[in-house]
């Protein structure tokens, strides 16, 4: 198990999630998020797969929908981004 500041995380986030070990991030001396490293994810079972898959939908359209970001504004903002990629 590891303790990493954001700033560290971001700075060693290529190593942190190549590794084996459990990563709380904290902001300010608190949790703010948690890599959880998956050697073979293929291995999980299906049922979790399915309700971490759920949960972090919800949890995504929760953030979103809270900021009064509709689905319709992401996908015209992705279709903006990968058509800027292409050029």
């Amino acid at each position: 198990m590891r303790v990493a500041g954001v700033r560290e995380f971001q700075n060693l986030a290529p190593e942190l999630i190549k590794g084996d070990q459990l990563v709380f991030v904290t902001r300010h001396g608190k949790l703010s998020g948690l890599l959880v490293p998956l050697g073979e994810p293929q291995e999980l079972p299906v049922e979790l797969r399915r309700e971490l898959l759920t949960r972090l939908g919800a949890g995504i359209a929760n953030h979103l929908r809270a900021r009064g970001v509709s689905e319709t504004k992401v996908l015209r903002g992705f279709e903006a981004w990968r058509k800027a990629r292409r050029r």
